[in-house]
């Protein structure tokens, strides 16, 4: 998930499906996740809610009666104000996402969902979509901003990716570094997808809990990649025996934190 500085999630997501069941049921997990979710029944509904509050991100099924996804994508692109909205389509059809620049979309979401990967990529769609766009972005509920940390300005905390299976840990870190005034994109397994948000976000540090499904893997890939050698990451245990060299064994919060506000403390990364 993204969470802003303040802790609160951020975003206005357009949700296109003529599937009342699948419209819904995204509507309301991303909703839960704290978005402002927006839903379409069909294309020409679709253009209306953009035209109506710039989404920050796009979830667009193909298949859809009258205004179809494709025709939909060419009308948005020919905007110009839209025309670099995240645009995910949705589809049971394996292998599509080879003609995605063809389609004019971001990125491609099979079905059936895996939520927790849908969730991350709707979350860096719509971080990057506010990056690139802020003023375009549509106003949220404010909170009071928080503080500072060593007289740090805000903006240059940058973005933490953090890999906890406990999701009440989780949920209690992301807090933790939110308050610090981090952007936190986190999630309770290694995606594949992580090696790749790592190169679109450059975070400050990689945090992944060597319990979490996937970690291996992950830990060779960040190895292999010379783009990303310049990236702290640490691999931390809650218990038990290290499993992965580099592995900070049984690791408190606090430690955890620590080793980011270090990593903060020597400056950007390269």
């Amino acid at each position: 998930m993204v969470r802003s500085a303040h802790g609160m999630k951020e975003g206005r997501v357009l949700v296109v499906d003529d599937e009342p069941m699948v419209r819904e049921t995204l509507g309301q997990v991303l909703t839960d996740e704290g978005y402002v979710v927006d839903l379409a029944v069909d294309g020409e509904t679709a253009l209306e809610r953009v035209h109506a509050a710039r989404p920050d991100a796009i979830l667009l099924d193909l298949m859809m009666p009258g205004m179809n996804g494709r025709q939909f994508l060419q009308a948005l692109r020919e905007e110009p104000a839209y025309a670099d909205v995240p645009v995910m389509i949705m589809t049971a059809v394996h292998g599509l996402e080879v003609n995605r620049a063809t389609l004019g979309a971001s990125d491609v979401v099979e079905k059936p969902f895996n939520v927790e990967e849908l969730l991350n990529k709707v979350a860096l769609a719509v971080y990057r979509s506010r990056e690139s766009q802020p003023s375009l972005s549509q106003p949220l509920p404010t909170v009071p901003a928080v503080p500072a940390v060593n007289g740090a300005p805000e903006k240059e905390r940058g973005v933490v990716l953090l890999v906890e299976h406990d999701r009440s840990r989780l949920q209690q870190l992301d807090m933790m570094l939110s308050a610090r005034g981090y952007t936190v994109v986190s999630m309770t397994r290694a995606l594949v997808q992580l090696s790749r948000l790592a190169r679109a976000l450059r975070p400050r540090a990689i945090l992944l809990d060597s319990g979490s499904e996937g970690v291996d893997e992950v830990v060779r890939e960040l190895a292999d990649s010379s783009v990303l050698e310049q990236i702290p990451i640490l691999v931390f245990s809650r218990g038990g025996d290290a499993r992965i060299l580099g592995t900070l064994e049984h690791a408190a919060d606090v430690d955890l934190v620590s080793f980011v506000e270090h990593q903060r403390d020597r400056g950007p990364t390269p």
